[in-house]
């Protein structure tokens, strides 16, 4: 018993986050382009995976009509993307808020709401100094996670004024309108809390690109947007510059931000679920160095947070191009080694426990038993 309670301490206090394998591996990636240059902004998945939706603005030679819609893939495996098959043309959402021309052409990231009758991208241009080319767009569905229904419900109203993105702790903008751009989006379960990545690097601005907090004080209502004043994150150039897309782990308590200029991606942890106003900036992974990957645009994760899925585009001749990308996580929404979240705090994590002190009991009964027999032999 004695030695049993020895081998029992020992394993318990063995960090589980410890591993021979690195945090993040590649497990597969899928191709998406069907053939055509097309941007991968935006990857999100229904709420058993067997669905995954992709946000495009297709390339036709820098043309200010490029086509911008969201396609849809069914997984006859639950978030296996090696099981994906297109749904077809007649199953996709082509993106019309009603503007044309330069204006408005660019969009980033894709956000579901967990019932799958909203959806959310941003729109930003560098086209000028107008102060309503920044939005954040919502779409809505008449029936749970089909983009086929999708219609044009609602955006910002001048997001990219001074009262939206001057004086909160994410700091000011540089100044120069054209620069400050919205490439990232995320919102909390009840609709009251919207976050929105502003990046300033994308047009050879010298301002950090920033996380910028929002009240919305009727749920989903993008008119309903307010400033948080004490809240915000400034992100450091040295890690992120023209940053694409926002995620935000299943407890609210994780952000991951992709760096498309220095191809890593960034974790930072928050104090408490949905609020920026005390947080960590974990690290980051360059997957540029794991898997050749640089042009990272896209991420989400599965539900349980031990898979992550990157969107890379083909542009400057890349030949990983037009792809998903899917790696395994040996902890739950987390990419950076040490900073696994406690097994209280996720169920995945406290069965991965539960299964190890079995394991450990197993192996102590059976190691001491041999052990003991033996000496009461001699």
């Amino acid at each position: 018993n004695f030695l049993r309670k020895i081998f029992l301490v020992i394993i318990l206090f063995f960090p589980i986050s410890n591993s021979f394998a690195g945090m993040v591996t590649e497990v597969q990636n899928l191709s998406v382009a069907d053939g055509q240059s097309k941007n991968i902004n935006g990857v999100d998945f229904n709420t058993d995976g067997t669905k995954m939706f992709v946000l495009y603005q297709q390339q036709q030679d820098n043309s200010t009509t490029d086509p911008r819609f969201v396609d849809e893939y069914n997984l006859s495996t639950a978030f296996d993307i090696s099981t994906a098959t297109y749904a077809g043309d007649s199953e996709r959402c082509e993106l019309d808020d009603g503007t044309s021309g330069p204006d408005f052409r660019r969009i980033f990231d894709l956000k579901f709401t967990d019932d799958g009758l909203s959806f959310f991208h941003t729109v930003g241009n560098a086209g000028n100094n107008n102060l309503d080319m920044q939005a954040v767009n919502r779409y809505d569905l008449t029936s749970p996670f089909d983009i086929s229904t999708c219609t044009f419900a609602n955006d910002t109203v001048d997001l990219n004024h001074d009262d939206l993105q001057n004086g909160s702790n994410a700091g000011a903008h540089d100044g120069v309108k054209k620069n400050n751009r919205a490439q990232g989006v995320e919102i909390n379960p009840d609709g009251t809390k919207l976050f929105v990545l502003m990046t300033d690097a994308a047009d050879d601005g010298n301002a950090p690109d920033r996380i910028l907090e929002y009240n919305l004080s009727t749920p989903f209502d993008l008119t309903t947007i307010s400033l948080v004043l004490n809240a915000g994150i400034e992100l450091p150039n040295a890690t992120v510059a023209n940053s694409m897309n926002l995620e935000l782990s299943a407890n609210g308590k994780r952000l991951f931000v992709v760096s498309h200029n220095t191809h890593v991606v960034a974790q930072i942890s928050l104090d408490r679920p949905y609020d920026t106003s005390s947080f960590n900036i974990d690290g980051s992974v360059n997957l540029n160095n794991l898997s050749n990957l640089n042009q990272l645009r896209a991420v989400t994760f599965t539900n349980n947070g031990f898979r992550m899925f990157i969107g890379n585009d083909v542009s400057d001749g890349n030949p990983s191009g037009d792809n998903i990308f899917e790696f395994n996580l040996v902890c739950p929404f987390n990419i950076i080694a040490g900073k696994c979240p406690s097994i209280t705090e996720n169920s995945g994590r406290t069965g991965m426990a539960e299964a190890q002190v079995e394991l450990a009991k197993r192996t102590i009964n059976s190691s001491t038993s041999s052990a003991l027999n033996r000496l009461k032999w001699i």
